[in-house]
């Protein structure tokens, strides 16, 4: 069964392409049971290297699903079919992505970049209350909203902090990204 086939069965009606990823491609689709649209992230397990769906995939599914706040992209539904394809449903980020704003507008005017990066700010301080580090923070993974709010977006990389005996947290052992 193709991915709107898959979609259809679970009440939804497919839109356009959003994107494409090294490991998903994101789509847009209309939720009957929410009445609005919502972003569809797409992984199929076949096609993704075993490292990713051994470590990063089971990362970034629980901590969708563990955080909730204003300034981070909610998810509403995390369903799998039978021949491992993921669907990952979420808030659509209407506007697009920040890099995109910004090429598209040219540089942002003091007051929006403030409010921004407060609403960032706070997004990762709550994540990094839960003890998650999000290890991908780039322009491309800030969504816009209609009103042109901030949603942190991609926990691809993501990850809980580990701590010792103490209580205090432990530096991660490994990094993301390529060195500046």
């Amino acid at each position: 069964m193709d991915d709107a086939a898959v979609l259809r069965k679970k009440g939804y009606v497919v839109g356009i392409n959003l994107g494409k990823g090294s490991y998903a491609k994101v789509k847009s689709a209309y939720s009957e049971r929410l009445k609005f649209n919502v972003a569809v992230k797409i992984i199929d397990r076949k096609k993704t290297p075993t490292d990713f769906v051994e470590r990063f995939l089971p990362r970034e599914m629980d901590i969708l699903a563990t955080v909730n706040h204003r300034s981070i992209i909610k998810t509403y539904e995390i369903f799998e079919t039978s021949d491992g394809r993921i669907y990952i449903v979420m808030e659509l980020g209407v506007q697009g992505d920040l890099l995109e704003f910004i090429k598209c507008r040219g540089a942002l005017q003091e007051d929006d970049a403030r409010k921004m990066f407060r609403q960032l700010s706070s997004a990762v301080k709550y994540c990094h209350d839960l003890d998650v580090v999000h290890r991908d923070l780039k322009c491309e993974n800030l969504l816009l909203d209609k009103d042109f709010n901030i949603k942190l977006s991609d926990f691809g990389f993501s990850k809980r902090c580990l701590r010792d005996g103490s209580g205090r947290l432990t530096l991660s052992k490994t990094f993301c990204g390529s060195a500046a």
